[in-house]
């Protein structure tokens, strides 16, 4: 048993590359399976740290809302059961003029800053503030302000300097307290231009004339304290206002389930390539030692000690790839949780991974596992071929023609085109999932007919233009193992980047269309805005157009369905169509349809809500609005992916009615000006009151980005997948060259010259490329089918939209990766000793 180990150890030294590659294979997929497995809490960890920087230790936020008497409120003195302190706040908005020279340095007017109050002592408790630098020996009340250390050190403000800052459009001159570092309530936003300034909390209810009463509540429970019992009991204290978590448990699970779910997807694909692999290299490893098996087994070495030394071989392999797979994992957890940490709508979050002792046991558990299931048949069959045979190196295994494999793999096709279409909604994600894989293995197991169809059509027209050379290419492509491998593992990264890279440009493509819906310039947000409130919008130069919206961004719920919907507009059925483009489905008109929604509670529902409620023209749907349940009756679809495709249109007459709701949510501005100069000239206009506006241009940006962070992920992940198969194309055709070595020679023999053998091999090489490319488009194209299900179950609805550059990419890239893995096998070729490889054989 020594020796056989001996042995083996040092042929695993001896052939480094081969090492490489399966320890590579392994690592890479337990590496992927760790990412995947850690990111859900990574991400939720990150989320949490950063509302955290903003809401401190509050478990619970009171806030006003449309419901709400007033955006103010008083806090109730009473201690409260399960409360440890509760503390407010109240902001206002202000704006710093800089100076001629600071103006020209960074070519703007005046620095926008939110002016929070806070009482200290209530601060230093709830969200330390970090002093770079601090008044001594004085009180924080009267006109003092603390400033972030960003924006001191940009203007050149240090504590005690007197800064002169416009609240609320009033100039107030107040002293510098300290400098914060930029964190807490002081993290700044690089994609917001706004900074964070402190005042004591009675000098900014004095400026705003709100003296008691704060805008926000921040609740700090007790250890222990159930937080939905003490959301129950805080409502009834607070019954017309927001009582809440800091974020939604529920959307972070959905935008959780929206990356980890794809990538798990992909890690599948990764896992399934390394397992081939993996098992085309220990037929290479079982090939190479059966001579030596051979001699340990005539001198009384028994099966199972043989089996148990390359089985251990393969366990050492499975260690080695566990232990990487681990270490990498790490490195790939952060590099993910790096590119999502970089949100264009919140600014770069800390990175802070998050996993424990069993997401490093599961991943090193799978790695074994990978390295065992791989090799069991290689080792297996070399088992098995007797002691007598070994010897003499009669050791050609004769496979049968398994034609079940064909009919097996048609089967497969057609169940995984068909079950999405049956599945039951609550088990829609697991299906798409478990046929998109099932698609997969079908078109390898298709692979040997799809091969063969395509040499029947090749050999005719390879005689013609290729001569006798071309003619023995096609012979020796059919039924070589090593050659279908090969295909089978372009054919998958392939399609792998062909799906991925065709759902990015579909994304992509999906934004821009959903934005071009948009007929306007700017959007806009004003508190307690009015028609009044429009007509000054409309005054502002380069300004010719204005939408007042009425639209709900919490969501309704639709009642005895268990589903919200996350976007309801109340529209202006003679205003609506010129600011936003409304795509009807069916055959309905437009204009019949939509005077329909003003003569009683009638609804139109976006596509995917409809797939998802089931409904259909003149079903009824309750929902929960703020007046009470009001019953809507259906009377359109239309196309939209706004809220991924959750929304719903209303008339304006009645969802000012059900929902309680005066005020107008946003404004769609056309401008006959540069859209961002007009925006900063509305900022200007509005200092004193509370605003958000955005051009349509800045949230397409922002949302393309947001999208194209993931599937950059996403792409890296095939790109990944592509790496590993095209290791294993270099490696098949190292075994395909071994394995032809005798029939190469005895063809050298009979005249075959050395150019006649290189282009021999190198019309393989481009024949079989072409067939990868070729069944890579397929595949592709077959998971593409199943992915608008997939992603509907995830409550994303996206069009698949096909570009023929990804197709030509597709089909070249196969060819050259072929034709580049056949060069080392055919200058070897080139060098072979024909006497010396007969004998060999």
């Amino acid at each position: 048993m020594g020796i056989i180990v001996r042995f083996i150890v040092k042929s695993i030294l001896e052939k480094k590359f081969r090492a490489f590659i399966i320890v590579f294979s392994i690592a890479i997929s337990a590496a992927l399976f760790f990412a995947c497995s850690g990111l859900s809490g990574t991400i939720t960890s990150m989320y949490e740290n950063q509302i955290k920087m903003q809401t401190g230790e509050a478990d619970i936020i009171i806030q006003p809302d449309e419901d709400s008497p007033s955006g103010t409120f008083k806090i109730k003195p009473e201690p409260i059961d399960g409360v440890s302190y509760l503390t407010g706040s109240i902001a206002a908005s202000g704006s710093y003029k800089l100076s001629e020279d600071q103006s020209e340095k960074y070519n703007i007017k005046t620095e926008n800053l939110i002016v929070r109050g806070f009482n200290i002592e209530e601060l230093d408790k709830l969200n330390p503030v970090n002093f770079s630098q601090v008044a001594r020996n004085k009180d924080f009340e009267g006109n003092f302000v603390i400033l972030s250390k960003i924006f001191a050190d940009k203007y050149g403000f240090n504590v005690g300097d007197r800064i002169d800052i416009k609240i609320n459009g009033r100039d107030r001159i107040l002293t510098v307290y300290g400098i914060s570092r930029p964190t807490g309530v002081f993290q700044h936003n690089p994609q917001s231009d706004t900074m964070t300034a402190v005042m004591p909390m009675d000098t900014i209810a004095s400026i705003r004339n709100v003296r008691g009463r704060v805008q926000t509540a921040f609740v700090v429970l007790e250890e222990g304290v159930d937080i939905k019992s003490a959301i129950d009991t805080l409502e009834k204290l607070y019954p017309r206002y927001r009582v809440s978590e800091p974020f939604s448990a529920e959307e972070l699970r959905q935008y959780m389930q929206f990356i980890v779910v794809p990538m798990f997807m992909m890690t599948s694909m990764v896992l399934f390539i390394s397992i081939f692999i993996i098992y085309s290299t220990f037929k290479v490893i079982t090939t190479e030692r059966l001579p030596v098996i051979g001699t340990f087994r005539s001198i009384g070495a028994t099966r199972k000690m043989t089996d148990v030394v390359l089985i251990g071989e393969s366990l050492t392999y499975g260690i080695a790839g566990g232990i990487a797979g681990d270490i990498l994992g790490i490195g790939v957890l952060y590099l993910i949780a790096k590119i999502m940490a970089a949100d264009p709508y919140n600014g770069q979050m800390n990175v802070s991974i998050k996993f424990g002792i069993g997401h490093l046991a599961a991943s090193f558990l799978l790695a074994i596992c990978v390295a065992l299931i791989s090799s069991w048949r290689p080792i297996s069959k070399a088992s098995k071929i007797p002691i007598k045979d070994l010897v003499l190196n009669n050791t050609e295994i004769k496979s049968k023609n398994k034609k079940w494999k064909k009919y097996a793999g048609i089967i497969m096709l057609l169940i995984s085109s068909s079950l999405p279409l049956v599945a039951p909604k609550s088990l829609a994600l697991l299906i798409n999932v478990v046929s998109l894989l099932i698609s997969t293995v079908a078109v390898v197991m298709c692979v040997p007919y799809i091969t063969r169809i395509f040499l029947k059509l090749f050999e005719r027209f390879y005689g013609n233009f290729f001569g006798n050379e071309g003619i023995l290419a096609v012979k020796n492509l059919n039924g070589n193992k090593n050659i279908l491998n090969n295909i089978s593992l372009l054919a998958i990264g392939i399609s792998t980047l062909l799906m991925i890279n065709t759902i990015s440009s579909s994304v992509g493509i999906e934004v821009l269309n959903a934005y071009k819906d948009w007929n306007f310039d700017i959007m806009v947000s004003l508190y307690n805005s009015d028609r009044n409130t429009e007509q000054v919008l409309r005054s502002v130069d380069g300004v010719y157009g204005t939408y007042g919206a009425y639209e709900s961004w919490d969501g309704v719920d639709v009642k005895d369905a268990n589903y919200t919907i996350r976007y309801l507009q109340g529209v202006d059925i003679k205003r609506y169509r010129d600011y936003v483009t409304f795509r009807l489905q069916g055959k309905l008109d437009a204009d019949e349809t939509f005077k329909l929604l003003d003569e009683g509670r009638n609804i139109m529902v976006a596509n995917m809500a409809k797939e998802k409620l089931g409904l259909k023209v003149g079903d009824s749907l309750t929902l929960e609005m703020k007046s009470g349940d009001k019953t809507y009756k259906v009377i359109g679809f239309y196309d939209s992916i706004m809220s991924n495709g959750s929304n719903a249109v209303i008339s304006q007459k009645y969802y000012k009615m059900d929902m309680k709701q005066q005020e107008i949510s946003n404004f769609f501005i056309k401008t006959s000006k540069n859209p961002d100069e007009v925006l900063s000239s509305i900022q200007d206009k509005f200092t004193r009151r509370g605003m958000f506006g955005d051009t349509i241009d800045s949230m397409e940006k922002k949302n393309y980005e947001s999208n194209n962070q993931f599937m950059i992920i996403l792409q890296a992940f095939s790109v990944i997948a592509m790496l590993i198969g095209i290791f294993g194309v270099f490696n098949n055709y190292m075994i395909s060259f071994m394995e032809r070595k005798r029939s190469i020679a005895m063809m050298r023999s009979i005249g075959l010259s050395k150019r006649q053998t290189l282009k021999m091999i190198m019309i393989e090489a481009l024949t079989g490329g072409c067939i990868g490319g070729v069944v890579g488009i397929i595949g592709g194209t077959l998971m593409l089918l199943s992915v608008p299900n997939l992603m509907q179950s995830i409550d994303i609805p996206i069009a698949i939209h096909y570009s023929m550059n990804f197709f030509i990419s597709a089909l070249v890239g196969g060819i050259i990766i072929a034709v580049l893995a056949s060069i080392s096998p055919a200058l070897k070729t080139s060098k072979l000793n024909i006497i010396e490889a007969i004998k060999y054989e």
